[in-house]
């Protein structure tokens, strides 16, 4: 019979292999921050930069668990109401987006473009930038994009 702790380490050795298996990585760690150094950045189309404009317009909000807006946000809350503000429903949550919405080649990534990373989310703001609703401490902020998981964009949002 094993011990209690050899129990456990066996259990999060499992748990995190299962966790890491999981998730992985599409884009290199500083890949649209470099894209846009080397001046090889695409442009907004009307939309992309609609939604850019209306996170813009929530810099400074506070961050909220479950905020969807207008005085408070979460990551997905504020990415579903940048979409919704051009008439895109998504789904609520950032792992919902992560498994329903096309992932996009790092170079057709383009302003408007939401950037994930495991359990989070923001919009590609162009330049190697992002918006995002980042934690309680921070709020709606813009920070460099050097290191999402993957770009992803609406079915119809070309």
């Amino acid at each position: 019979m094993r011990s209690a702790p050899t129990l456990a380490l066996l259990f999060l050795a499992v748990a995190s292999t299962a966790c890491a298996s999981t998730t992985t990585r599409s884009l290199p760690p500083a890949s649209l921050v470099d894209r846009a150094r080397a001046g090889a950045e695409l442009a907004p189309d009307a939309r992309g930069e609609a939604v850019v404009a209306f996170a813009e317009a929530q810099l400074g909000r506070p961050y909220c668990w479950g905020g969807t807006g207008p005085s408070c946000f979460d990551c997905s809350g504020l990415v579903d109401g940048a979409y919704a503000s051009v008439g895109v429903r998504l789904p609520r949550t950032s792992h919902a987006m992560g498994v329903a919405l096309a992932e996009v080649p790092l170079d057709e990534v383009r302003p408007g473009d939401i950037l994930w990373w495991p359990g989070h989310v923001g919009i590609y703001a162009g330049s190697g930038w992002s918006i995002e609703a980042l934690d309680s401490r921070h709020g709606v902020v813009r920070r460099p994009a050097s290191n999402p998981y993957r770009a992803l964009r609406p079915a119809g949002v070309d």
